[in-house]
Formats: structure tokens, C-alpha cells, sequence
């Protein structure tokens, strides 16, 4: 779980906001978001929150980016001295565990970005109605897969996005799946090792 239980202090007011929506969506789903009811959790006036969201859309694309940050900031976090190889499946480790982990929050980030790919320009009509902080933040755990893919397939471009798409599709399957409760890992096997026997054949190779 990334959830904290920091309190609001004088300053730190967005911070707080967004902590206590983390909690709120966890315990009581999507529909109990409102920045009012925010506003009631932190002790703080009902239009306080309109000084950091318009609306809850913006709510909603903050809370999302946090997520996709928190979830490549795990990524990040393996060991990094190892093999491309072995990077990557680490990668889509921690990736799965990231989502089953805070399935609601990973359900919310989908819902924001799903008109999009790991790949959409920023300049593509499709969107234009994320923010830049969304848009950074939801590219970070595909680049993690995909600058590994450009090392395994230097002098192949084509090859690299495909493997990398091919990556990101399985990992977002099997979170997807397993927080719907549509697969289950077999007892005593880790989600590592699942995910390389999901993957059926080596796809670095």
C-alpha cells in the first residue's frame, strides 16, 4: 500500500488533499470522491480545495499521476546492476504487485489514461485533456520497459516498440485480471515466476 497518514499542516494543503482522497478511495471506492468531502476530511473550508482543483477531474488526474509515479518510483527501485533481461521482468513485477496491491487506485489511473497508449504523442488530439503532469507520469513504468527493450535490440527500432508494447500489454493483462478476480497465482509461486511462465516463451530472445 502507498497510502501515509500525515496530517495537514499551513502550507501543505494539496498534499493533504490528495492523501486523504488515497485513503477514501481505498476504503470506500470512487464514488465517495468529492472535494468537499476532502475538504471535510482535512478540516478545512468546502472551497479550499478549488485553490489546487477546478473540479474533480482535476481531482481525479492528480490522484492518478501520484499513482503512476508511486508505481515507477517501485520500478525503480530493483536492483538496477542487473541484465536487461532480468530488468525487465523485475520491472513487470513490481508493476503487478504496484497494482493488485492498490487495485482501486490502479482502476482510477486506467480510467484517466485509457484513450491513450504508453506511446501517444503529446500532441495527439486523444490527449489534450490530460494534464502535463499526467501525461509525464503516466509514460514513466512503459519508458522503464522499453529503454531495456532499446538495449536488448540496439539496431532495431521496430523490434524494440514491439517487444516493449508486447511487455506493457501482458503486465497490465495479468494486474487487470487478477484484481478482477479472473486468475489466480497458484500458491507458493511468486509473481515473478508467474509472470515468466505467462509469458510462454522468452520474449527477450
Amino acid at each position: 500500500m502507498i497510502l501515509s497518514s500525515r496530517n495537514y499542516h499551513h502550507g501543505d494543503l494539496k498534499s493533504a488533499l490528495l492523501q486523504a482522497a488515497l485513503t477514501l478511495l481505498e476504503e470506500q471506492g470512487i464514488a465517495a470522491l468529492s472535494l468537499r468531502t476532502l475538504a471535510s476530511k482535512v478540516g478545512v473550508s468546502h472551497m479550499a480545495p478549488y485553490a489546487h482543483f477546478k473540479n474533480k477531474s482535476e481531482l481525479f488526474q492528480s490522484i492518478s499521476a501520484f499513482g503512476f509515479n508511486a508505481m515507477a518510483d517501485k520500478m525503480e527501485a530493483v536492483d538496477p546492476e542487473q541484465p536487461a533481461e532480468a530488468l525487465i521482468l523485475a520491472y513487470g513485477s513490481e508493476y503487478i504487485q504496484f497494482a493488485i496491491s492498490n487495485a482501486p487506485l490502479y482502476r482510477l489511473m486506467l480510467s484517466q489514461t485509457q484513450v491513450t497508449g504508453p506511446q501517444s504523442s503529446v500532441k495527439s488530439d486523444s490527449t489534450s485533456h490530460l494534464s502535463d503532469e499526467l501525461k509525464a507520469a503516466s509514460k514513466r513504468p512503459y519508458k522503464l520497459l522499453s529503454t531495456n527493450f532499446a538495449i536488448l535490440f540496439p539496431d532495431n527500432r521496430d523490434i524494440q516498440s514491439l517487444r516493449a508494447q508486447g511487455a506493457w500489454a501482458l503486465v497490465h493483462g495479468i494486474s487487470s485480471l487478477l484484481i478482477d478476480g479472473h486468475l489466480v497465482i497458484p500458491q507458493g509461486m511468486s509473481i515473478k515466476s508467474y509472470l515468466l511462465s505467462c509469458a510462454m516463451t522468452n520474449p527477450m530472445k
